[in-house]
């Protein structure tokens, strides 16, 4: 895995720390598989509401491009709903066509990073993923095509 740098030589994989908001190009490798580059890339520290349908992602993305955030989030209205629900989120948005794959490596403190599960992202739809306990950064990779179709 590479650390992200803006506008980067396409690759397999970069890893982000807690607390990013970042957009990628996904590059095809050939009719399947993805590189990607980093084209945008900005602290984000305001924990995400869950329950709010504030708008983090763009509501238009191109085709060749997925924005995330990774950050804390929450459910819950008052100040202990937020502090007994905080979790570790990751929101995406896809602009590709087709539903799009990808593996996910995550570094919980004091650890190296190691594969959890996530799911592929349909076009145009907000994926949320969630882990309950503290993770410091997440490793993106192995974008590809998904082969089977949403139904």
């Amino acid at each position: 895995m590479y650390c992200q740098e803006l506008d980067s030589i396409p690759q397999p994989g970069f890893s982000f720390t807690l607390g990013t908001k970042v957009t990628i190009q996904l590059v095809p490798i050939d009719s399947v598989n993805y590189n990607y580059r980093v084209i945008k890339f900005e602290a984000y520290h305001e924990n995400i509401d869950l329950d709010n349908d504030k708008k983090l992602l763009s509501d238009s993305i191109d085709e060749d491009k997925i924005e995330f955030v990774f950050n804390y989030g929450f459910y819950g209205n008052d100040k202990t709903d937020k502090e007994n629900n905080l979790k570790i989120v990751l929101e995406l948005r896809s602009g590709s066509i087709s539903p799009i794959e990808y593996n996910a490596d995550i570094q919980v403190p004091n650890k190296d990073f190691e594969l959890t599960s996530v799911v592929p992202l349909p076009h145009m739809s907000i994926n949320r993923e969630f882990w309950p306990y503290q993770i410091d950064a997440i490793a993106l990779h192995s974008f590809r095509k998904y082969k089977n179709s949403f139904k």
